[in-house]
Order: structure tokens, then sequence, then C-alpha cells
């Protein structure tokens, strides 16, 4: 059975679809992720694409698109939601509720870089760790992304 991850931010121009770019690309196909945003941006981050291209990772799908989406019907359900800042942690608890697990991982921003795209690859070292450490590392505890019954 596969999980589904939903990785949301504000805009779905940067740190989502890096982080689901990311997921995909390590998953072993037992996890499977998308990404949205609260008030997605018209196109995907320049940076954005340039730093998953720089790490092999095609962006070819990645286009920003509304968290509404994964609410219809007939939309995969997700079984995790995972808000990258404390304010779309906010608006998803509400959003999905039941059985979805729900994670904040608050990827503020930290030191100020010295170009936009020096600021993307941060962070994306950042979201690498981070999914490699809770969804693709050996240690992981797989209990934590299975439904509750």
């Amino acid at each position: 059975m596969t999980t589904t991850i939903l990785f949301v931010c504000s805009d779905n121009a940067g740190l989502s679809p890096m982080a689901e770019a990311c997921l995909n690309a390590v998953s072993d196909g037992s996890l499977r992720a998308f990404s949205a945003g609260l008030a997605p941006a018209s196109h995907l981050a320049p940076a954005t694409a340039r730093v998953l291209a720089e790490n092999g990772i095609p962006c070819g799908g990645l286009v920003p698109k509304p968290w509404e989406l994964f609410a219809l019907p007939h939309a995969p359900s997700p079984d995790v939601v995972v808000a990258l800042t404390p304010g779309v942690a906010a608006a998803t608890g509400r959003i999905w509720g039941g059985p979805t697990r729900h994670m904040c991982w608050s990827l503020a921003p930290g030191r100020e870089a010295a170009s936009p795209i020096q600021q993307a690859r941060d962070t994306f070292a950042t979201l690498r760790r981070e999914i490699r450490m809770r969804f693709a590392g050996g240690g992981t505890d797989r209990r934590v992304l299975r439904r509750s019954a």
C-alpha cells in the first residue's frame, strides 16, 4: 500500500514542490508525494527548478496548485500532511481531520543567503535531510505514516 504525503506551503512555488520532488526521487514506491499551496503562485520559482536540476531531480510536472484540489472527492487523500511553515500548519489542521496525520517542519528561512539561488540550495539541503530522516531513512518508524484505525 502506498502512503500519500502532501507537502503544503504558502505559495507552492518553492518549499513544497522541492519537498514533493525530493521525496518522490528517494522513495522506494511505498511513499508518493504531492504538494500544494494556500495561495499558489503563477509558476514554479526559477531557483527551485534550477536547484532540482542541479541535483538530478526532474521538475517537469511541478506546477503550483491550490490545496483545495486535494480536498475534492476524486483527489488522492493524504495520509500525512506536512505543513512547511507554522502559518500553514494552522490552516491545514482545519482542512484534513480524521485519520490524516499532521506534521509541521517550520522551515522558515535561516540566515540570509548571498543570492536567491544559494537560499534555494540551502533550503533544498534542509528538506533533503528532513525527508531522509523522517521518511526515507532506515530508522523511520513507518507507524507514523500509517492511517489510524
